[in-house]
């Protein structure tokens, strides 16, 4: 038998010990639940695939769902999820719901720049699908209060073949500085129906919760502001624009919470979840989110 065949089998065992040692070990010094212990270097790994990447990409994606889906995940955080992806695009690039799954569970766990970094790796590499520049646009946009920024992603989205007519419409908005919670819900609605997998849907309904909670506290503040205008004085109380015939009904928290009225701010909040979209002042972000990538990550790809 040649040497190079030899390899193989040997490169794959390396690669395959690796992903199994990732579990191994937090099951053995009682770390955390499917936690990884280390993530090679794309290069490294094409290099001891030799010829069987599409085998080791499909292990490390098994390392990947398991990661997501650990029922502590929120509090074990996602530092090696962004390596996990890149490792397993790096391998196959066509993997089309690795750059899917993770752009949307890291925009939901806040991670920002690492989940515009794999959806635009996507659109690069990747199969060409409209929910890449959608979800940037959505980023940009829903978190950042970037409608500049967003408006342009979603004009990408909008050229690629099969997006929905309602990117074209959002992307107008957007450079108009005009975009709505409502059109948030009907996007998030129609990327929901595209996704084949539990945990990604979950990280969508977490984000169709925040448009719902946007959508009412607008809806609200505006009651508040007819409210001052007929009164003279800021509500009391939320429930008082009920009363007073400027709400139909007082709409349910979708965290499980109740609106209230911070007369500091002037905004309604929900007191479940902090959440607000606010308008983009230049470059600074929302306290709470982490947009930049973490020291222990592995370095980035050459």
């Amino acid at each position: 038998m040649s040497p190079s065949r030899l390899l193989v089998p040997a490169g794959l065992a390396a690669l395959a010990g690796a992903a199994a040692l990732n579990f191994s070990l937090a099951s053995e010094l009682r770390l955390k639940p499917f936690d990884v212990v280390h993530v090679p270097h794309g290069e490294v790994a094409r290099l001891a695939a030799l010829g069987q990447r599409g085998l080791v990409s499909d292990l490390y994606w098994l390392s990947v769902v398991q990661y997501v889906g650990e029922p502590t995940a929120e509090q074990r955080g996602f530092q090696k999820l962004f390596p996990l992806v890149d490792l397993v695009t790096d391998l196959d690039p066509r993997h089309g719901y690795a750059y899917q799954t993770g752009g949307i569970v890291l925009s939901a766990a806040g991670r920002l720049d690492e989940s515009n970094a794999i959806l635009e790796k996507g659109i690069e590499k990747g199969p060409n699908w409209w929910s890449y520049p959608y979800y940037i646009a959505f980023n940009h946009w829903f978190y950042l209060g970037d409608y500049a920024e967003g408006a342009r992603w979603a004009e990408i989205a909008a050229r690629t073949p099969g997006a929905s007519a309602n990117i074209s419409h959002l992307a107008v908005s957007l450079s108009s500085k005009s975009g709505t919670p409502e059109q948030a819900i009907a996007l998030l609605e129609e990327l929901r129906a595209t996704v084949k997998d539990e945990v990604t849907a979950q990280r969508l309904e977490e984000q169709l919760k925040l448009a719902v909670l946007e959508r009412d506290a607008q809806a609200l503040e505006k009651g508040v502001v007819r409210f001052r205008e007929l009164t003279g004085r800021d509500p009391f109380v939320l429930q008082e624009l009920v009363v007073a015939g400027l709400v139909s009904a007082f709409p349910p928290d979708p965290f499980g919470g109740t609106y209230v009225w911070n007369p500091a701010d002037k905004r309604v909040h929900s007191s479940a979840n902090s959440f607000r979209f606010q308008h983009y002042d230049g470059g600074k972000r929302r306290p709470g989110f982490k947009y930049q990538y973490e020291p222990e990550r592995r370095e980035p790809r050459q």
